[in-house]
């Protein structure tokens, strides 16, 4: 139970940073208000004429008002890449094996969240690849590490298994640190993950959520 609890307090942390990070980029948009919203619903979208984004260590870029009608692949680790107000008509594919965040504001994906990478065993440590998502997406990683982090109490399916904030084990209020992290019992709370690794030959599905009070509107 120690050692539990000892793992899901430094994820809980990590995940934490990773969120309010990619939340950056959707805050943006947010304290704009109805008005960016408006406008970005009437911007015309333009066909893509690129699907493979190889981001350099520590690269960030910006993609927007987007049709993608083939698969799209994102390479390299350690990136972030924010698609806003972007259609996909395919999937979206990520081979990063370590820290790379994915970002999808105001979109739609007709296909799947894909994670393609050959990294299985992981420890609560590891820098997970990620998708930052605001509405519901199908999530793919059958046989390697991968997390999504759901900025809402909406589902999303993990390998065919729906999760909602209701299925987190664990909660961590952002405006209580002395309080630590305890089991999730119905609090409030902003977003929620979900991680897959495996520590040998077992898998390990990890699901929590957290209150951040700077994502309050």
């Amino acid at each position: 139970m120690k050692k539990m609890l000892a793992m899901v307090m430094t994820l809980s942390l990590l995940l934490a940073m990773t969120a309010c990070g990619g939340n950056q980029t959707e805050g943006t948009s947010a304290d704009a208000g109805t008005q960016t919203s408006q406008t970005e619903q009437n911007t015309e979208k333009q066909q893509a004429t690129e699907f493979t984004f190889d981001l350099a260590d520590g690269e960030t870029k910006d993609v927007a008002d987007t049709i993608f009608s083939q698969d799209v692949t994102i390479n390299g680790n350690n990136g972030r890449i924010t698609f806003v107000n972007c259609e996909f008509q395919e999937n979206i594919i990520t081979t990063a094996t370590e820290g790379t965040q994915i970002i999808l504001e105001q979109s739609a994906l007709d296909g799947q969240c894909m994670f393609q990478n050959d990294v299985k065993e992981a420890t609560v440590e590891w820098s997970f690849p990620k998708f930052l998502v605001d509405s519901s997406v199908d999530v793919v990683s059958e046989d390697c590490i991968g997390s999504v982090i759901a900025l809402g109490d909406f589902p999303v399916s993990f390998n065919g298994q729906e999760f909602t904030m209701q299925d987190s084990a664990w909660f961590y209020d952002l405006s209580d640190l002395e309080a630590g992290l305890v089991p999730y019992e119905g609090q409030d709370a902003n977003y929620y993950c979900v991680v897959q690794w495996w520590e040998g030959d077992e898998k390990v599905v990890f699901v929590e959520c957290e209150y951040d009070p700077n994502m309050e509107a």
